[in-house]
């Protein structure tokens, strides 16, 4: 629910957004060029050299909103998340620059980061009590601390990776984030989760700007993964996980085609999907860039009506 309050706060990350992205434009631009993979989509090679890393001025920015009007311990709680993943997504980024490749950390590496992170901040939010923590899968609430700690973890580093496999596309992470953040604002009464979304949204509106097609800037794994865990975190802080997981049906579907695809080529030597992720599949599928956002982005607004609807059903 937007306040007086709340609106100031998406204003001011706003116009913190803006002109981060003329200053990230001016200064930057040329030091940061990303370097597109090669066993991707052709069509996709004309994107190399495309300034990345953009998502550092989105995240700075609700940093320095929320840490100037309403440093909370629920806000700072939400940020640390957002920046534990931040600092994984620029290091990997950052060596991509370096090193001239699309994956230059190893996986393995990034998820027992993301994984130890995860857990640490559900250790301290529940330590010191930051969060009332339900663990609200909408089918099954455990009980069992190991359990909560393993559904929780999960629930963190799935969605974070999930928009990080979905930033493939130029607008497509950027406008279904928008979206979800968006439905969260509507819904929700918990000041510090909206002043939290509206300062995000803030500095992913400026953003959009310049992702849109075709993209003049890259938000990078530093963006994607941040994005990722901030909306995971906003979901155990309402205690309403399953309302991520439903407005993050992209994300899901997006996780579940790397999961199959990489699994299914390794027992029979075929592939499922032209190409995963999913969103490559459509592009050699036909589809443009434009109208994968679209129609993906068509999905997550009918997600967000379901998800507003179950959370009226069960009160």
């Amino acid at each position: 629910m937007i306040t007086s309050k709340g609106l100031f706060t998406f204003c001011v990350s706003l116009i913190i957004g803006i002109i981060g992205f003329k200053f990230y434009f001016k200064y930057f631009k040329s030091l940061l060029p990303k370097h597109v993979r090669d066993y991707g989509p052709k069509s996709h090679l004309v994107k190399e050299g495309t300034p990345t890393m953009g998502g550092l001025v989105i995240a700075l920015s609700a940093l320095l909103t929320l840490l100037l009007l309403y440093p909370t311990r629920e806000v700072i709680a939400l940020l640390s998340l957002m920046g534990g993943y931040a600092i994984i997504g620029g290091i990997d980024d950052y060596a991509g620059i370096k090193r001239k490749s699309s994956q230059p950390l190893k996986g393995r590496y990034k998820f027992i980061a993301e994984c130890v992170i995860t857990l640490f901040w559900l250790w301290i939010v529940r330590r010191y009590n930051i969060f009332n923590l339900k663990a609200d899968f909408l089918i099954f609430r455990p009980n069992n601390i190991f359990w909560l700690y393993l559904l929780e973890t999960v629930f963190i580093v799935g969605i974070a990776n999930g928009v990080n496999f979905t930033d493939g596309v130029d607008g497509l992470a950027g406008t279904i984030m928008a979206i979800i953040l968006f439905f969260i604002i509507l819904i929700f009464r918990d000041f510090n989760v909206t002043a939290f979304s509206l300062a995000l949204l803030g500095g992913l509106l400026v953003f959009l700007f310049y992702n849109a097609y075709p993209a003049k800037l890259i938000m990078g794994d530093v963006g994607s993964l941040s994005l990722g865990a901030s909306i995971a975190g906003i979901g155990l802080a309402i205690g309403r996980e399953w309302f991520i997981i439903v407005l993050g049906v992209i994300f899901l579907l997006e996780n579940l085609s790397v999961m199959l695809q990489v699994s299914y080529f390794r027992l029979t030597g075929k592939r499922i999907f032209k190409m995963s992720p999913l969103h490559h599949h459509f592009e050699l599928s036909g589809w443009s860039e434009p109208q994968v956002v679209t129609r993906f982005s068509l999905l997550t607004l009918l997600a967000g009506i379901m998800g507003v609807f179950i959370n009226g059903f069960k009160g």
